[in-house]
């Protein structure tokens, strides 16, 4: 986020399967005043995993275990595994406009495993909201009551 906030604007900014372990209400901003009006965002994200837990109905993160290739080792981390709905969401709320998302399911039968890409950009004509210099501030969760 501190690059996008730095760097000249960019035409393009992809992310393979990066996208969804940084909370999206921090990263989306920086990334749309990145983005040169007309520029794209292109990102792929986990809709289903291999247990066949489809996408959160809401903006929080969940645990998931990241397996690395070639080892049999399990790490714990934190997604936002969202349904397509709430990415389109977002995306809009931050002065992008979805234009595809399209399904990757995996080959083998027995897996459940499902990613969706992204294509989103930012208009050419952006409203008069200046780029920031400084990034949203952190999300604070609560436990409920």
């Amino acid at each position: 986020m501190a690059h996008l906030r730095d760097a000249d604007p960019y035409d393009l900014i992809y992310s393979v399967s990066g996208v969804p372990f940084t909370d999206p209400r921090r990263l989306l901003p920086a990334l749309a005043n990145g983005l040169r009006p007309g520029g794209r965002f292109v990102f792929s994200a986990l809709h289903t995993n291999s247990h066949g837990i489809g996408p959160s109905a809401c903006v929080v993160a969940r645990p998931e275990v990241l397996r690395l290739p070639g080892t049999k080792q399990e790490h714990l981390v934190h997604m936002w595994v969202l349904a397509p709905q709430l990415w389109e969401d977002l995306l809009v709320e931050h002065g992008l406009i979805l234009e595809s998302v399209t399904a990757m399911d995996a080959v083998q039968p027995d897996s459940a495993v499902s990613y969706r890409l992204y294509a989103a950009r930012r208009p050419k004509r952006v409203p008069s909201r200046p780029r920031i210099s400084e990034p949203p501030p952190p999300n604070r969760h609560s436990g409920s009551a």
